[in-house]
């Protein structure tokens, strides 16, 4: 019997292959730069690593869910890039990575779920020096939407979650700290605001929109800027040691 996350990875496996403007988004967002090592964080099935793999490079992917890899591994091998993929259970907040050994880093839909300050500052320690961060995020706009949905679906439970996540996001926006408590949760959204005030401390910024950026699920081609630390390619993988 199929699980529930096997079904998920599938869906968005296919809902990928069946969308080739994004493959070519993705690597038109980094065509000047010589990709050998993209990392997914939050990667559920990997897929947005496929374009990168397609093109000879070695793709990881990140995810807190236990099963993570599991399906994705046949799938990648059954398109013949098995030999270029790992997978490695790990939270956005404590890569396993030595410093500057990524070309791309691509975050979709995980930061909201993290604490922001950190994750983002993980993702600057692993990006190599001019190297790029396709980030998607959940605008404020998402919850309203979702919390105007709820009322007049009559689903006061994603009503209730949406508001929670709405008083969490103006907390973070007013007092710069995300709160985690049982009421508030520790889901937040993100507004381009706070996202290039947050990057900005560290040599980030943002330089462009991908295609499918909306008003509610922004996607941004973020650069890492400046010269710091070491590009190290003596090994196949960039493991922390």
């Amino acid at each position: 019997m199929e699980s529930a996350y096997d079904a998920y990875v599938k869906s968005e496996w296919d809902k990928f292959q069946n969308e080739p403007q994004r493959h070519r988004a993705s690597l038109d967002a980094v065509h000047a730069t010589r990709v050998q090592r993209v990392l997914d964080v939050g990667c559920g099935a990997g897929q947005e690593l496929l374009p990168f793999v397609a093109s000879g490079a070695v793709g990881i992917g990140a995810d807190v869910a236990p099963e993570v890899g599991k399906l994705s591994r046949e799938l990648f091998t059954r398109e013949g890039y098995g030999s270029r993929i790992r997978f490695v259970r790990s939270r956005a907040e404590q890569l396993p990575f030595r410093a500057n050994v990524f070309d791309v880093l691509i975050s979709r839909i995980a930061l909201p779920y993290c604490h922001n300050r950190t994750a983002l500052a993980e993702s600057a320690r692993v990006l190599r020096p001019d190297g790029t961060l396709l980030l998607k995020i959940h605008h404020g706009w998402y919850y309203v939407h979702k919390l105007w949905r709820g009322m007049i679906s009559g689903d006061l439970l994603s009503s209730v979650h949406a508001g929670r996540v709405l008083a969490a996001g103006l907390i973070y926006h007013v007092a710069g700290r995300q709160i985690r408590n049982r009421i508030l949760v520790g889901e937040t959204f993100q507004s381009r605001w706070l996202l290039r005030k947050e990057l900005r401390k560290l040599g980030l910024a943002i330089v462009a929109e991908l295609p499918d950026s909306n008003r509610r699920t922004p996607s941004f081609v973020i650069r890492r800027t400046g010269s710091s630390g070491t590009i190290r390619r003596n090994s196949t993988l960039p493991w922390r040691r």
